[in-house]
């Protein structure tokens, strides 16, 4: 891989990993955009390293707060308690360990982009136009995250999006839209850390098939900037609008896929 297709990757996958379009479909598809074989499952997840510190460094400040909260408080805190976290992501680790691998093996696939994104994506809309609630996340309780992290399994499936499941699960409870984008961001960081360490024991295979550190290094900083943008952006485009653009997307974006299938 050349440092120009790691900058592609990167953009993408930051771009793509906080907003409700699915970065897997988007990490899928870059190939045949690109011209370049698919670098396979484990450069997909080690981008996230970027990622994950663009939540940290955004989040600083929630993270500070959460380590001060190990167990959930009625006193009108803005972020989540470390329990509430834990109780977020077991789902998703527990379907990440069972089912990873026969994923990776036959759900990669655009057959399945054309299903999930058309799909999941009216979803979404369809959930936040319905829902008129405003909850804020001094409400949530650890039976909420629990809803929301069994949805964010879901996710395991390219094209689902693990923000899109985590968003349309908060709205669904009744969170704000603001709000339900600050849960899956905070929820983002410890299922992202979990893969990465899980999937470190390809490294060496890695390193081989991309010719070495330099297009992760590149990907990677690509990703923790882009990432950074794309939060903000989405935390500003919510706060004064709705999910339903983001639908429209994925549905142009089945229509690609369809293209990219033939007849």
């Amino acid at each position: 891989m050349n440092p120009f297709d790691a900058f592609w990757f990167g953009l993408v996958q930051g771009a793509t990993e906080y907003l409700p379009v699915s970065s897997s479909a988007h990490l899928l598809l870059l190939p045949r955009v690109l011209g370049t074989p698919d670098p396979g499952l484990a450069f997909d997840v080690f981008l996230h390293v970027g990622t994950l510190l663009a939540t940290a460094v955004y989040f600083f400040k929630d993270w500070l707060e959460i380590l001060k909260n190990p167990l959930p408080k009625k006193d009108g805190k803005k972020t989540l308690s470390w329990m509430h976290l834990v109780v977020g992501t077991v789902p998703a680790v527990v379907a990440g360990a069972l089912l990873n691998g026969w994923i990776s093996s036959h759900l990669r696939s655009l057959w399945i982009l054309w299903i999930t994104l058309p799909l999941f994506g009216v979803l979404l809309w369809w959930v936040d136009r319905k829902v008129t609630a405003d909850r804020k996340l001094c409400d949530a309780s650890l039976k909420d995250l629990w809803v929301i992290g069994c949805i964010q399994a879901l996710a395991l499936v390219p094209g689902v999006s693990r923000s899109g499941s985590t968003i349309t699960a908060s709205r669904l409870l009744g969170f704000g839209r603001a709000e339900s984008a600050r849960i899956s961001f905070l929820l983002s960081l410890p299922i992202t850390l979990g893969a990465v360490i899980y999937e470190s024991r390809h490294w060496h295979e890695l390193m081989d098939s991309i010719s070495g550190a330099g297009p992760l290094l590149i990907g990677t900083l690509t990703a923790l900037v882009s990432g950074a943008l794309a939060i903000h952006l989405l935390i500003k485009w919510v706060s004064r609008t709705s999910f339903a653009i983001f639908a429209v997307y994925r549905v142009i974006v089945a229509v690609l896929v369809a293209w990219l299938l033939g007849p």
